[in-house]
C-alpha cells in the first residue's frame, strides 16, 4: 500500500507522502523502530494538509524504503532529509516535526542549515545532552535480541500501539486511521540490521549535536508527553541548551506513543503551528 512517491538516492529508493497544498512545507520524521511512518502519520498528516503542504519521510530501512549500510551520522541523515524533500519538489524553508530520536538529527540540521529550517516542533524528542546519551547505549544482549526478530513480527515486540487490531481497531479508527492503513501497518516489517545500526550510533550523534558551537536561530517549541518526567533532569538541561527562546508545553496525562495519532496532541501541534506562523 504504498501512497506516497519513491525518490532515489545513491541507488536505493526512499519513500516519501505528501499531502495538502499550503504555502508552507511541514515535515514530519519518525522515531527509531516506527513500522510504517507514512501510514503512522497519516492522521495528522489529514489534519496538517488543511492548511499546509505536508510530507512524511520514511529513513532507509524504514516501511517501504529500501535499507541502506551508510553510516548512521547525522551528516548523513541531515542529507537524506535535504536530498529527499528537495527530489519530491518541495523547496525549503521546511517547518521540521521530528519524532523522538529524530530530533537528533533536526537539530543538526537547523544548525547548520538555519536558512533552510522554518521551525522546530520537537514532538517528545530524544534530549540532546550528554546526560541522555548514556540511556540510549544498546548492549550486545539487546542488539543481538534485535536481530533475531523477523521483521514481520517486529511490531508485535516492541511496539504495543500495533500488537493486534482484534479489540483496539476501532481505537484507531475513530483517531482517523483507516482499515487499510491498519493492515499495512501490519504487513511492513523494518530491516533490522539498519534499526540496529541507527541505535548504535545514537549517543554519538546526540553527543555531537550537544557540542555543536552554533546557536539554532530559528523558532523552537518542544512538545514532550507525561512520559517526559522519567528524564526530567535531561529535559531541564536540554531546553537550557535550546535557549530561552523555545517554548515548552507539556501534555498531561500523554504517554510517548500517543504524540502522533491521538487526537490531542493533534489539536496541540495545530496550535503550535498556527503560533509560529503568526509570530506568537
Amino acid at each position: 500500500m504504498k501512497t506516497g512517491q519513491v525518490v532515489s538516492m545513491d541507488g536505493k529508493n526512499l519513500h516519501i507522502r505528501v499531502m495538502g497544498a499550503g504555502d508552507k512545507t511541514v515535515v514530519l520524521l519518525p522515531g527509531w523502530g516506527l513500522p510504517l511512518p507514512t501510514v503512522e502519520f497519516a492522521p495528522l498528516m489529514r489534519d496538517l494538509a488543511e492548511h499546509y503542504k505536508v510530507c512524511a519521510l520514511e529513513f532507509f530501512g524504514y516501511g517501504y524504503s529500501d535499507p541502506t549500510d551508510r553510516l548512521h551520522t547525522n551528516e548523513n541523515y541531515m542529507q537524506e532529509i535535504r536530498q529527499a524533500l528537495q527530489m519530491a519538489g518541495l523547496q525549503p524553508p521546511y517547518t521540521l516535526l521530528p519524532y523522538s530520536c529524530a530530533g537528533i538529527y533536526c537539530e543538526y540540521y537547523a544548525a547548520k542549515h538555519p536558512e533552510e529550517v522554518e521551525a522546530l516542533i520537537l514532538l517528545d524528542t530524544t534530549p540532546t545532552v550528554e546526560e541522555f546519551a548514556k540511556k540510549i547505549v544498546l548492549s550486545d544482549k539487546e542488539e543481538a535480541k534485535y536481530l533475531k526478530i523477523k521483521p514481520s513480527k517486529w511490531q508485535e515486540k516492541l511496539i504495543p500501539l500495533y500488537m493486534k487490531l482484534a479489540g483496539k481497531k476501532q481505537i484507531h479508527i475513530q483517531a482517523g486511521y483507516t482499515y487499510a492503513e491498519l493492515k499495512a501497518i501490519h504487513a511492513v516489517g523494518n530491516h533490522m540490521p539498519t534499526l540496529v545500526a541507527q541505535f548504535k550510533a545514537l549517543p554519538d550523534n546526540l553527543r555531537e549535536v550537544a557540542a555543536l558551537d552554533a546557536t539554532i536561530e530559528v523558532p523552537i517549541v518542544v512538545i514532550s508527553s507525561d512520559d517526559a518526567k522519567k528524564s526530567e533532569e535531561a529535559r531541564k538541561l536540554h531546553l537550557e541548551r535550546l535557549g530561552n527562546a523555545a517554548k515548552h508545553v507539556v501534555v498531561e496525562g500523554s504517554k510517548h506513543l500517543d504524540i502522533y495519532w491521538k487526537r490531542d496532541f493533534r489539536k496541540i501541534i495545530l496550535q503550535e503551528l498556527e503560533g509560529i506562523k503568526n509570530g506568537k
